[in-house]
């Protein structure tokens, strides 16, 4: 079973939320994040799991920045609808031997990274297991209406913050034990897109969510909430410049390496033709993060991959899926 059949699965047990008085759940399961109101406020709330073996090694992570990217991974679905964090809980499971020095040193990178983007840390809970395992619950605001996976529309433009496939580089020199002159931060400690989602949302995005499965996986995701597909144009990808290294000296096409490419945290977002390019030169003007089209919203449920001739071929790619 895939991990999005699972989750519909979830969905469909779960059921409708009922309200009560003074809350209304607006969004629930299968967006970046929940989105509660309650007395005239718009909430934001999210949880991601980091578990050992699965996400990270001990051999090669440093607490610290693992600290950071427990976080920051939170903090990316915050950024998905364009909201502004507020609040975080930490609970975490980890074997007895880890507490002393360790742990200190993740909550410390955990710390820093909650000061960096305004998040207070109030709490959390903790327990002994064989294997560490990270759970993060961040409670966030967003002013007026946000931005969820659902308002593509055909036409829209199709951009993406940054650059692809520098985690996955990352991931695959640790893997190999061949880090000599390959830069892992973007593995290792990723940047959520905090203001570039909020200046989408505020500019007139249509249709956001945050890459974390990466381009192959989630695109299809965001197009099946909106009902539309897309063209993507192959040359367009912006692809991280240690991807591209990393794939010609294995002898892969550095696209198609960004592409299926994980744990990028950049944001995929669409924007109606008429505001598309100031909108992108906007965010890029105000953080500094490049923004690049790379393709277009359609009518047809279907979804294309556009070579460098023109011709169309079919999105045949499979990226992460913790149960596939």
């Amino acid at each position: 079973m895939r991990e999005s059949d699972l989750i519909a699965r979830i969905a469909r047990i779960a059921g409708a939320p009922p309200d009560s008085l003074t809350l209304k759940v607006a969004t629930g399961i299968g967006d970046d994040c929940a989105v509660l109101r309650i007395d005239g406020r718009t909430l934001l709330l999210t949880v991601d799991m980091l578990v050992e073996g699965v996400h990270f090694r001990l051999d090669w992570t440093d607490a610290h920045a693992l600290g950071w990217k427990a976080l920051a991974v939170n903090l990316s679905d915050i950024a998905a609808m364009g909201g502004k964090p507020e609040v975080a809980l930490f609970s975490f499971a980890a074997p007895p031997h880890l507490a002393e020095t360790w742990l200190p040193s993740l909550v410390s990178g955990l710390t820093e990274c909650a000061r960096q983007y305004g998040c207070a840390l109030v709490g959390g809970d903790s327990n002994r297991a064989e294997r560490v395992v990270l759970d993060i619950t961040v409670l966030g605001t967003v002013e007026g209406a946000p931005l969820l996976r659902s308002g593509a529309q055909p036409g829209d433009w199709l951009m993406v913050t940054g650059a692809l496939g520098g985690s996955r580089a990352g991931l695959y020199a640790l893997l190999e034990a061949n880090t000599q002159g390959v830069d892992l931060t973007p593995h290792l400690k990723p940047v959520p897109r905090l203001r570039e989602g909020q200046f989408a949302r505020v500019g007139g995005a249509s249709a956001m969510m945050d890459l974390s499965d990466g381009l192959a996986a989630d695109l299809p995701k965001l197009l099946q909430a909106s009902r539309v597909g897309a063209t993507v144009f192959m040359s367009s990808i912006p692809i991280h410049p240690v991807a591209h290294d990393w794939a010609i000296s294995h002898g892969e096409d550095p696209a198609l390496f960004a592409i299926l490419g994980g744990e990028d945290y950049e944001l995929l977002f669409t924007a109606p033709p008429n505001i598309a390019e100031n909108l992108a030169s906007h965010i890029s003007a105000e953080t500094g993060t490049p923004v690049t089209r790379i393709g277009e919203i359609t009518a047809e449920p279907a979804l294309w991959l556009e070579d460098e001739t023109g011709q169309r071929l079919p999105w045949t790619f499979q990226g992460w899926d913790h149960f596939g």
